[in-house]
């Protein structure tokens, strides 16, 4: 009996085994195979690369400080318009009247003054008689000022050069005072911003920082080069990614059409001489989610398994990337084929035979 028991226990024991090394195996067949890198620690040179953002110097909200009913507008989303080129103006009818009604009174009061003042000479009228008819002239004065203001209020015109970058009212309705009718932009200069790591804000915060020399390469103007200025940084990090935003400027080009929203490159050189270290990865290790945010697809080192991370890029150079949060040196990420990734995936790295 007891040798019948020991044969069953090592028939038993082959036989998971067998499971074992086939089950290993079926694994490894259905892994996809996929390119994997290391997050490495790379020593950047005192040449920054970083995707901006062209910006408008600022953008103003248009808006009636009179309400009426709403005559013509010159509104069109995407024009350029000189300062003061009518945008939009109200129905004159009842501003014009209250002027006209104003300038009635005006007269009557000035009358009235005169036939005080005569009386008060002849010593029939009094002194007060006179203080009031004084004061109802300049009362007449003041409605006719507000009734001329108001009819000027009754046309809006570009307070700047400008862009037309929303219109909010149609050609059509009574507009009530203070409603704003449009969003215009002021291109006298453009802006261009970025975000940069903690360690190299708290490096060229300086004089280095306003002393750095920058440049920038605006989509669709690929071939020129324009050189600007720093602006601005935060002094607040995002409390996610743990970034500054930087803001360079520059006078906005005449003969080219660019606008507010569009992609930009900003190469900036400093003069410090002390290199900057950063973790990073190839440059087709980065996707681009819905959300048109960064993500790598980082593998579980135990599961094997790939998840998207959500990651903030930093300065780019020679197909390399520097990751300013989400990653740290020595993860795996996904290169070759990141485009055919699934959550939960598993896969292993290609080896070359």
């Amino acid at each position: 009996m007891r040798i019948w028991v020991s044969i069953l226990a090592v028939l038993a024991t082959v036989t998971m085994q067998g499971c074992s090394d086939g089950d290993e195996l079926a694994v490894q067949q259905k892994a996809t195979v996929v390119q994997l890198v290391d997050v490495q620690v790379q020593t950047s040179e005192n040449k920054y690369t970083f995707p901006a953002t062209v910006l408008p110097k600022s953008t103003a909200n248009l808006a009636f400080r009179v309400g009426g009913r709403l005559d013509k507008v010159h509104l069109t989303e995407g024009l350029f318009v000189k300062k003061g080129a009518l945008l939009a103006k109200l129905d004159p009818t009842t501003f014009l009247l209250a002027k006209a009604k104003a300038k009635v009174q005006l007269k009557q009061a000035k009358l009235d003054l005169k036939r005080v003042q005569a009386i008060a000479t002849k010593g029939i009228g009094s002194e007060k008689s006179v203080d009031n008819a004084q004061a109802a002239v300049e009362l007449a004065e003041i409605d006719l000022e507000t009734a001329a203001s108001n009819m000027r209020y009754s046309e809006l015109h570009a307070p700047f050069d400008a862009l037309i970058a929303k219109r909010l009212i149609e050609n059509q309705g009574y507009i009530k005072t203070g409603s704003v009718v449009a969003h215009l932009q002021d291109l006298s200069r453009i802006h261009f911003k970025f975000d940069v790591p903690e360690r190299l804000v708290s490096r060229y915060r300086s004089a280095d920082t306003h002393g750095s020399k920058a440049s920038a390469y605006i989509d669709g103007h690929i071939d020129k080069s324009f050189d600007i200025e720093y602006l601005e940084h935060s002094t607040e990090p995002d409390p996610v990614t743990q970034t500054y935003q930087v803001v360079f400027a520059m006078d906005y080009p005449k003969g080219l059409d660019i606008t507010p929203g569009i992609r930009a490159t900003v190469t900036v050189r400093s003069s410090d001489e002390a290199a900057l270290s950063m973790v990073g990865v190839p440059i087709n290790a980065l996707v681009t989610g819905n959300d048109d945010k960064l993500y790598v697809w980082l593998q579980d080192e135990k599961t094997k398994t790939v998840n998207k991370q959500l990651v903030s890029a930093g300065p780019m150079s020679q197909g390399w990337v520097a990751i300013l949060s989400g990653l740290k040196a020595g993860q795996k990420v996904v290169a070759a084929g990141a485009s055919q990734m699934q959550p939960g995936m598993l896969v292993r790295a290609y080896v070359a035979e």
